[in-house]
């Protein structure tokens, strides 16, 4: 089977509304880190956050009315339809694929007589908002739900019931999920400092990412240009707790061994791993252990959490979006804020710095309450 193409990336983080401001900010570990402004936090012992800014300079007015998630998710689409240079209205079978813990809020403490919300919203004002009429998908289990997006737009695209997929994750701060992580004890009180010896916990974020997949067959016929391929995936649920991972790792070293297996690759390919990296103590230490584990010290990796928080639904799409920059650039990103590496974790934990990069392949694991563990493999475009 051919690979499946990806033509265009959109990221709105806390660094910046769009792709490149956020890659620039990764680069030189600038963290959006501050004390929350969307909502009152004045009951919260911690009171920090990573909110996106400037979302009315750049969303239209007609965006803007569906809510804040929705602003952010349709204005990314715009950013990544434009990179891969797509006119949505040429598009004959052209579906949505959204990742998402909270789904759109802004109804919710209105008349819900005419203000809707929930999940099922935001997927229901993409289609209408771009006319789709391909397969559309939201899908709700926290964390990993960016990578299961992909995966999903992928099987889509496999199964010949798509030509183009737009794969998306988004999720807005709410005070909903601010005060859920608060009441767990995984909130840091200043900042989200991943595989830290003296980490604290991880800084709530807000954003969108967004990954345009087509079939190769669709892009050769319209004369695109890929800049990325997705070459597997591996997905389960271990089930050991309700919120804490497994500290042997049996599952999240399982999905990147049945990514691998999917890809037909060995892990002495993969050069990188974009890693879940929250900043709490369990998931690091979980997440080194896998690592070492199935690569010893022979792969790079790092976490964009410390810089742009953890934007829970959206987050692994922003870090297949960032992965593919990698690709482009041949440069890493570096995990931000750390003072002094966990010697527990013996991987290589690329922090100090940007640092080049050769390999043609890269991976990015997820992980979320419950016991579920996602990786996908991510190719240069050939």
């Amino acid at each position: 089977m051919s690979p499946i193409l990806a033509s265009g990336t959109a990221v709105m983080s806390s660094l910046g509304t769009n792709i490149n401001d956020t890659w620039s900010g990764l680069l030189t570990k600038k963290h959006g880190t501050e004390k929350v402004k969307t909502f009152s936090i004045d009951k919260h012992k911690n009171q920090n956050a990573c909110e996106v800014k400037g979302l009315s300079l750049v969303c239209f007015d007609d965006v803007l009315k569906l809510g804040r998630a929705s602003s952010m998710l349709i204005t990314s689409i715009d950013d990544a339809l434009h990179d891969a240079g797509i006119d949505i209205q040429d598009i004959e079978r052209c579906g949505i694929c959204i990742g998402t813990t909270m789904g759109e809020l802004d109804g919710l403490d209105k008349d819900s007589a005419t203000n809707r919300y929930g999940p099922q919203v935001l997927s229901e004002n993409v289609k209408n908002y771009y006319n789709l009429t391909g397969p559309s998908w939201t899908i709700t289990n926290a964390c990993a739900a960016g990578n299961f997006s992909i995966a999903k737009a992928v099987d889509e695209l496999e199964s010949g019931r798509a030509d183009v997929m737009i794969a998306a994750g988004v999720d807005a701060l709410s005070w909903v999920a601010f005060t859920g992580f608060s009441s767990l004890r995984a909130m840091s009180p200043d900042l989200c400092r991943p595989f830290d010896e003296n980490r604290k916990g991880l800084i709530l974020g807000e954003g969108a990412g967004v990954v345009i997949l087509e079939t190769m067959e669709h892009l050769l016929k319209r004369s695109g240009k890929a800049k990325a391929s997705i070459l597997g995936y591996g997905m389960n649920c271990d089930a050991h707790h309700i919120t804490q991972p497994d500290p042997a790792a049996a599952g999240a070293i399982s999905a990147m061994k049945a990514a691998l297996e999917k890809a037909n690759m060995k892990p002495s390919d993969i050069g990188y791993v974009s890693a879940h990296g929250t900043g709490t103590p369990a998931n690091d230490l979980m997440e080194g252990n896998a690592l070492y584990e199935l690569f010893g010290k022979s792969v790079k990796t790092s976490s964009i959490k410390g810089n742009i928080g953890h934007t829970l639904g959206a987050a692994s799409v922003i870090e297949a979006a960032i992965c593919i920059k990698a690709l482009e650039e041949k440069l890493l990103p570096p995990t931000a804020n750390v003072k002094s590496l966990d010697p527990r974790i013996n991987v290589d934990v690329l922090w100090d710095k940007p640092e080049s990069f050769k390999s043609m392949f890269v991976m990015s694991n997820a992980y979320a309450f419950g016991g579920i563990n996602s990786s996908i493999i991510i190719g240069k475009a050939f």
